[in-house]
């Protein structure tokens, strides 16, 4: 399997940086889905001064109920009314099953064993209070507080996206043979989907071309049919005549015009 999509996505925008800076653009806001959230990811868009809009993934947590973080001692501390009040410390800093690097908060065993609230905090059998934090949650924690206090723009941006990038990706997915890459190797796989994109292109410049033609002859058309009504209205043999001798060399409205009279 290939990395999670969070974990590549720098080097995501590495690339789009360096197409954008192909043509005199820069990247300055970024909007994406929960998939491409990561410790990693937010403090690389951070350090590289990008505004993005990216919720946290499933498994964050802004608060802790029952307890408080104290940022200058880096520590949790229980708050809960008739507990004993117990100090989680941080014990140590090391990396999960799936990965992840976290720091572990636990508090002594003499404080809960004897705390009322043992049962519905820790269990009956557990002797102490544990509290596992990714060592990126400032990250988390501040876009937490940005998406939460821009909900309304946020919106606005995921409309957007949804409005421009989604029906490009359905259309190279179900019309450009992206469902699936059957070759073998990342040079491959590249080629595949450059050709999609450039089909896609291809057949959008195609119909933005032909676009601009049919509303050219509509512009051009109506100011020849205003002096058609125009000249017949006034009827005169001097514009007759001179309408007659551009008919010859024409095929516009003024022809219809000529022949007519």
């Amino acid at each position: 399997m290939g990395e999670l999509t969070s974990a590549i996505l720098p080097e995501i925008v590495e690339q789009a940086i360096e197409n954008l800076k192909a043509n005199d653009l820069q990247l300055d806001q970024l909007v994406a889905d929960a998939g491409y959230s990561s410790g990693q990811s937010l403090q690389y868009l951070e350090e590289k001064n990008i505004d993005a809009w990216i919720p946290n993934f499933g498994q964050y947590k802004a608060e802790r109920e029952g307890f408080i973080y104290n940022k200058e001692k880096d520590q949790y501390e229980c708050i809960q009314q008739g507990g004993n009040g117990a100090i989680l410390p941080m014990k140590k800093q090391h990396r999960d099953s799936k990965g992840y690097e976290k720091k572990t908060y636990r508090s002594s065993e003499t404080v809960c064993k004897s705390c009322p609230l043992r049962a519905s905090c820790i269990g009956g059998d557990t002797k102490f209070k544990k509290i596992d934090d990714s060592i990126h949650k400032p990250y988390y924690d501040r876009m937490h507080k940005k998406l939460t206090q821009n909900k309304a723009y946020h919106r606005r941006l995921i409309k957007r996206r949804s409005a421009t990038v989604e029906p490009v990706l359905g259309t190279l997915i179900n019309f450009m043979n992206l469902k699936r890459v059957n070759t073998r190797g990342m040079a491959a796989a590249n080629k595949h989907t450059l050709m999609s994109a450039l089909c896609y292109n291809l057949k959008k410049l195609l119909k933005f071309n032909s676009r601009k033609i049919k509303i050219q002859q509509i512009a051009l058309q109506k100011p020849l049919e205003k002096l058609r009504s125009y000249l017949i209205s006034i009827h005169s043999p001097a514009f007759r005549s001179i309408i007659s001798m551009v008919a010859l060399n024409s095929t516009s409205p003024l022809t219809n015009f000529a022949s007519e009279n």
